[in-house]
């Protein structure tokens, strides 16, 4: 997905966010949002998608705050409070009718825990999110495509996306724990998108093999990232990306076929490229 100029004013207010994050009075704040505009204006190319651009802001803020992961607080909170959650979660989707699709359901609705872009700020009521989404329709469906390459795939790649996510990504990992499967996570903070050490302490080692994509950077840029995580997106029959930023970024690559991505629409530009609604349910087969 390509940039749209209604990206300028929520950067800028996703950087100031960020700022408030780490502590920044508003003067601060003032100095970060003139910063990020001018550098904004610097890295601006329409044929770059919201990512490749966001990537530079969020570590220009940081900078600019001295703080390298703001949102670490928060991370840690939403990871405990998925951890207390889980057993209930985890019971529900075995009592389900589909197992399978309750998991992915589990899994997007997990995708609230976003502080980078949206229809949610401030607390997260993840409660009534997982009950809603178990029910809600699906704006794109190919969960039984997904369901059927999984059965299939012996090497599968699973992309996370948000710390505390990360825990409601584990029952649908325990479903395909008879293939080879490893976790991607960030090799360093950016937002709030789960590291190997967030992805760890939400327990993920438990099902999968956590790797670093080898970058900070919000979404999955190929063009970034470590030999051994390429090697390991090329080579797996089955790639599942999780988040509006991995479409963002993985819908720019030809369609591979054994790609799906599963996520919340978040923010008008991507409501839309997919004429859909904000909120809408997407399990997307790329």
């Amino acid at each position: 997905m390509k940039l749209h100029d209604d990206c300028r004013p929520c950067l800028l207010k996703q950087m100031e966010a960020t700022a408030r994050a780490a502590g920044a009075d508003e003067g601060l704040v003032g100095q970060v949002a003139g910063a990020v505009g001018s550098e904004l204006e610097r890295l601006w190319d329409p044929a770059c998608s919201p990512p490749a651009i966001s990537a530079p802001l969020y570590h220009l803020t940081g900078s600019i705050c001295g703080e390298d992961d703001p949102f670490l607080a928060a991370k840690v909170r939403y990871t405990r409070e998925a951890l207390r959650m889980l057993p209930g979660v985890q019971a529900r989707i075995l009592e389900s009718g589909d197992p399978f699709e309750a998991a992915v359901r589990t899994a997007i609705a997990g995708n609230i825990i976003d502080f980078g872009t949206g229809i949610y700020s401030g607390l997260f009521d993840l409660g009534k999110t997982l009950e809603d989404f178990l029910q809600k329709p699906l704006f794109i469906d190919n969960v039984k495509e997904l369901q059927a390459r999984s059965a299939s795939a012996r090497k599968i790649l699973y992309i996370g996306d948000n710390a505390g996510e990360t825990v409601f990504d584990r029952p649908l990992l325990r479903l395909l724990d008879g293939a080879e499967l490893y976790y991607a996570a960030k090799d360093g903070a950016v937002i709030n998108d789960a590291t190997v050490k967030d992805a760890t302490l939400a327990g993920v080692h438990l099902h999968a093999r956590i790797v670093s994509t080898g970058t900070r950077t919000p979404g999955t840029l190929l063009d970034q990232c470590s030999d051994e995580f390429l090697e390991l997106f090329e080579s797996a029959d089955l790639v599942i990306a999780k988040g509006q930023g991995n479409f963002e970024t993985l819908t720019e690559l030809p369609s591979l076929g054994q790609l799906f991505l599963l996520f919340t629409v978040k923010c008008p530009v991507a409501a839309r490229h997919l004429d859909a609604a904000m909120g809408d349910m997407v399990v997307m087969k790329w």
